[in-house]
């Protein structure tokens, strides 16, 4: 059964089970992880073997038409690389498992492997990875009808008690309890169930299980949350690789990024140092005489140490995740409350984090300049994950994020008193517009909020309309930014 294309959204529960159903539930995580790690060397083999087809190589240099497309997608078909080819490779595999995994189950994980490869053969992925035994893992269905599904307060998975067989051992009957006082889950679980997924995660040192019920419908309205359903209102949004400027016709402020989410370097390369250590100790045939991993397949043995601190290492991980993503919840909720009407220039991230290609030379002193840019910034700020929440909360009313022409726009260029375009370096923070110093930032996201429908110009006239009560929210803000403490907003007014 096809999962209806109808709006949904996703509900967690953590699952207090007896030790005997966590036994259960391990066998059946092992197996999914067997079933899941098949299935992607297979895609794995079926992928290699399309790139070598000569045909193939040769029509993906032509020029793109529905011709070429069918061609190509006629080689895929007949070397099995298709999603409904891996379900059906699948089978054989899940029907050495029955009794423990459905055949609904398998199909999904047949489809997340397909998914990844896929990613690698269009070029959006550089490399997959097989699910390794401390990975976290999941499994779901795609249907509540059968197998893994929830029904009358309880996760249900495997074959029921009959009178011939009171005690199955592939049956599983995991209730959920939700807080009494939690408003939003008892509401919550009032709506229709499509599917279940059950998760494995590691927290501190400890193996913990969680169930996420993916409800049919929006999620319900929590009482302290204030958003504005004014389609009228328009938010600009200038986001960068560390802060996001904010502009509206209430509001203009300058953000930090997930500030809450304090990466502690120098406790993380000092773990990493310990590790390699460790395992450059344990396994001296694995490396060359300059220090660099040999090539081929290696066997690898970790010592008692390495794995504690591979623990540590992840844990952090983890925490620093939890916190970014909590950040960006919130700081989407008060963009929203400002307005429904979202706007943001469209930028690729990804080519911000790559390094510099050309070689250049400090023009002060001479040296050559690093050409590090912007990846380890964007790893812990994640700005497009804010995005992704805010387009995603925004679902919940039947819109989506607009996103305008950035080349088309030049919105960081355009000054709109005299309709003029003047490149600036990005250390210059400030716009000297009309005698008035206007933080760079705050101007572009002034601008970018007052796009025409069209997303490719700016209306002049909007912002000249607003432009005086854009001033004295932007002089107002600038005067909050001189009090922070917040060494990375000080930096943006310097």
């Amino acid at each position: 059964m096809a999962r209806s294309k109808t709006p949904s959204y996703t509900i967690e529960f953590p699952l207090r089970i007896p030790l005997w159903q966590q036994h259960r539930l391990e066998k059946r995580f092992k197996i999914a992880r067997i079933i899941y790690n098949s299935c992607l060397g297979e895609a794995l083999k079926r992928h290699k073997a399309v790139k070598a087809v000569r045909e193939y190589r040769l029509l993906l240099k032509k020029p793109n038409s529905s011709k070429r497309n069918k061609q190509l997608a006629d080689i895929r078909l007949a070397y099995g690389f298709t999603e409904y080819a891996l379900q059906k490779f699948v089978k054989s595999i899940q029907h050495k498992f029955k009794e423990h995994i459905g055949s609904h189950e398998a199909k999904k994980l047949a489809n997340r492997a397909f998914q990844s490869v896929e990613k690698l053969h269009y070029g959006k992925a550089k490399k997959v990875h097989f699910k390794s035994v401390h990975d976290d893992i999941s499994v779901e269905n795609d249907s509540n009808d059968y197998g893994l599904r929830y029904k009358d307060g309880c996760i249900t998975w495997g074959n029921k008690p009959t009178k011939k067989n009171p005690k199955p051992k592939n049956w599983l009957c995991m209730p959920i309890e939700p807080k009494p006082k939690d408003e939003y889950a008892q509401l919550a679980l009032l709506d229709k169930t499509k599917y279940v997924r059950i998760l494995k995660r590691e927290i501190r040192g400890k193996t913990r299980y969680f169930v996420q019920l993916i409800q049919e419908g929006y999620p319900p309205t929590k009482q302290n949350r204030k958003i504005s359903n004014d389609e009228t209102k328009r938010v600009g949004l200038d986001i960068g690789t560390s802060t996001i400027a904010i502009a509206s016709k209430d509001k203009v402020e300058l953000r930090e990024l997930a500030p809450a989410c304090t990466v502690d370097e120098r406790e993380l390369r000092r773990i990493q140092r310990k590790m390699d250590r460790s395992k450059r100790a344990t396994n001296p045939n694995n490396f060359n005489e300059d220090g660099t991993i040999k090539k081929g397949k290696l066997t690898w043995s970790y010592s008692n140490k390495y794995k504690k601190l591979r623990l540590k290492q992840k844990e952090l991980y983890r925490k620093i995740s939890i916190q970014r993503k909590m950040s960006h919840e919130k700081l989407a909720n008060d963009i929203l409350a400002l307005g429904s009407d979202v706007r943001v220039e469209t930028m690729r991230f990804q080519s911000l984090q790559k390094r510099a290609k050309h070689t250049t030379r400090n023009k002060r002193n001479g040296k050559i300049n690093r050409k590090k840019r912007f990846g380890k910034s964007i790893a812990n700020r994640a700005p497009a994950m804010l995005l992704t929440i805010i387009d995603r909360k925004l679902g919940y009313q039947g819109r989506s994020i607009r996103k305008i022409d950035t080349y088309a726009t030049k919105a960081s260029q355009f000054n709109h008193l005299n309709g003029q375009y003047e490149k600036k370096q990005l250390s210059d923070r400030w716009n000297d517009i009309e005698g008035m110093r206007i933080q760079r930032d705050l101007y572009s996201a002034f601008l970018i909020g007052n796009t025409k429908e069209t997303l490719d110009s700016i209306d002049v006239q909007l912002c000249n309309a607003q432009w005086s009560e854009f001033v004295k929210h932007h002089n107002r803000e600038i005067t909050r930014l001189k009090q922070s403490n917040s060494k990375t907003l000080l930096w943006f007014i310097a």
